[in-house]
């Protein structure tokens, strides 16, 4: 394994970039996954502490004579995102008051947090997610709105049966079907039954008291 991933890497060394588009990308697309991406990471992580920890991975490059240059190009990336992030760095550390495990885990948390957003921000990775999420509620909402329907069919055919009807109350008789005159009829029918009413004396019963 040690010796397949030194091969690899040796097979990387040795490509040659120069008039050539495609070698060219290839570590373009290294440089700035491996590196800026990683390295940017870096930075996050370590926050206030990215400034000696991407010195650190310049000077191994050199040392080391890192013939890639991923490294030079991690610790550029890490001390760029800290020296862009200090006044964010800064504000996050005065959430949590001295310095213990938890509150360095926590402040590392919130900046990677932050940091994931970014990325996708950045790679325009926001909006192909947002666009899913988006499709995938209004499917939902779609379903939840079908099921939530009221199916009104019914009422329709009762309507249409009504206008028949009137309709041809209308061919038979040569007048126009009302529903006042049914109202006028049954609004006559109680104006008689109170007159009956009112023409009835029920007696006044007095009642027995000599019991009580």
């Amino acid at each position: 394994m040690r010796k397949k991933s030194k091969s690899l890497l040796q097979k990387y060394k040795g490509v040659k970039t120069k008039g050539n588009i495609s070698n060219s990308g290839l570590k373009t697309i290294v440089d700035l996954i491996i590196g800026t991406t990683l390295g940017a990471g870096v930075g996050a992580t370590t926050g206030r502490a990215a400034l000696p920890v991407g010195l650190l991975l310049i000077g191994s490059s050199h040392y080391m004579e890192e013939e890639t240059g991923v490294l030079r190009v991690a610790g550029s990336a890490a001390i760029a995102y800290s020296i862009g992030k200090v006044i964010q760095n800064k504000e996050i550390a005065s959430t949590v008051n001295g310095i213990t495990l938890a509150g360095e885990t926590t402040k590392a948390k919130t900046r990677l947090s932050q940091f994931k957003d970014e990325v996708l921000h950045a790679f325009y990775l926001d909006k192909v997610l947002k666009s899913k999420s988006s499709g995938e509620s209004s499917e939902v909402s779609n379903g939840a709105s079908e099921v939530g329907s009221i199916d009104l069919t019914p009422l329709d055919i009762f309507e249409q049966q009504v206008q028949e009807q009137a309709l041809n109350y209308e061919m038979e008789n040569d007048e126009p079907f009302e529903l006042e005159d049914s109202y006028d009829e049954q609004d006559e029918f109680e104006d008689e039954f109170d007159d009956e009413i009112d023409g009835i004396s029920f007696p006044m019963i007095e009642p027995d008291l000599t019991n009580i």
